[in-house]
């Protein structure tokens, strides 16, 4: 982690094996709606939430989860991949036991070959040690306690797990949900973003031609080289991101996010415009009213 007046603030750039897709974003209109849920302690964090969201026929959705004591926590961050076959990968898998506590995590709920599937990013501490963050493998990690989540419920769209080209990953886009029109009453857009284009102009266009002035953005991705406000930049090419804060006012956008990058390099703060180029994707819910 450098300050910024150290590094050069040019908007990176990551170039990924397969062809780029013509069309840099997908997005789908839909209905969302808030709720509180409680996530039952003594199941895996996945099994939890899966058996949450059924109890209300919820089968979409984007949570926050707060100050959950975990007998286990499983998760990666950003790393290189030793066969070259990709741009950027993950590291090896770090374990912690009890006590382990998720201080903020944000996760979306979409599906994977008709299954549930969940895609976290978050922050963690494990006792007194540093804090730490990236990618949590909710299949692997435990949760000690039942813990109240935030939902926001998401109809009329989902996000379905599919082979990308370019990227050559398998990744959440957005599609429409055959059996639920919720067109006529939507006040969100469920969207994902391509590689090598800025954060901010992405989502300010975007909801531009939408015709949304103001939104709250929620959601995770991947950023090269993230770049805050406050000067410091991260040094990695490949670094998660958990969007804290997302405000989309008369067309000006705050990020306030947490960042990580490889090797555990962190940070968190609002995001710069102009330099935060996305990595491999960036999966987002414009709530606007």
């Amino acid at each position: 982690m450098i300050p910024l007046s150290n590094r050069s603030t040019k908007a990176g750039a990551i170039h990924h094996p397969g062809t780029p897709a013509r069309h840099r974003y997908q997005a789908q209109r839909c209905y969302t709606k808030e709720r509180d849920i409680t996530l039952e302690g003594g199941q895996t964090l996945h099994d939890a939430i899966v058996h949450a969201l059924e109890k209300y026929g919820i089968t979409a959705a984007y949570l926050t989860i707060n100050d959950a004591a975990m007998e286990s926590l499983h998760f990666v961050m950003p790393g290189n991949d030793p066969s070259g076959a990709h741009a950027a990968w993950y590291s090896d898998t770090y374990r912690l036991s009890s006590p382990a506590r998720i201080l903020t995590a944000g996760a979306h709920v979409g599906l994977r070959d008709g299954e549930p599937f969940l895609h976290c990013h978050g922050i963690w501490q494990h006792g007194r040690e540093p804090i730490m963050a990236g990618h949590l493998l909710a299949p692997d990690s435990l949760l000690a306690t039942d813990v109240t989540a935030s939902c926001i419920a998401i109809e009329g769209a989902h996000l379905v797990v599919t082979p990308d080209e370019e990227t050559r990953f398998s990744l959440f886009a957005p599609y429409a949900n055959t059996n639920d029109s919720t067109s006529s009453k939507a006040n969100a857009i469920l969207l994902t973003l391509r590689p090598n284009q800025d954060i901010h102009e992405a989502i300010t266009s975007i909801a531009k031609r939408h015709e949304i002035p103001s939104a709250q953005i929620l959601g995770i991705g991947s950023l090269i080289n993230t770049c805050f406000t406050d000067g410091i930049q991260l040094e990695s090419h490949a670094n998660e991101i958990l969007i804290l804060d997302g405000r989309l006012e008369s067309g000006r956008l705050s990020l306030q996010a947490l960042s990580v990058g490889i090797g555990g390099e962190q940070h968190q703060g609002e995001l710069a415009s102009g330099c935060n180029t996305i990595c491999v994707t960036c999966e987002l819910l414009l709530r606007f009213s």
